[in-house]
């Protein structure tokens, strides 16, 4: 079962909602498994992909701090300023836009 999941879920990650076509791929293949349980996912796929893009963003984050605290490239500094709870933006000031008329 794990090498045809291996086989159906290549490039899927990239494509909303394709991991509910892997997952009827695979059990449409494997004959003990039901495909008529996959109807009870769909109802809540959207939220769990919702939750997995959410973990994506978050752990690609942890990652860019990780490494580059690793190669001595991060500004602690800035980088607790940026977490810390009492943030604020630093201001930067727009130049105002004189519209013709």
């Amino acid at each position: 079962m794990l090498a045809v999941m291996l086989l159906t879920s290549k490039g899927a990650a990239g494509v909303s909602g394709s991991g509910l076509v892997a997952l009827v791929a695979t059990l449409a293949v494997i004959p003990d498994l039901p495909v008529a349980g996959v109807a009870l996912l769909v109802g809540i796929d959207r939220f769990m992909s919702e939750a997995r893009a959410l973990t994506s963003v978050i752990s690609n984050a942890c990652a860019v701090i990780f490494v580059s605290m690793w190669e001595r490239a991060c500004n602690r500094a800035r980088l607790k300023n940026a977490l810390s709870l009492a943030h604020e933006p630093e201001e930067t000031f727009v130049q105002p836009i004189d519209l013709p008329g």
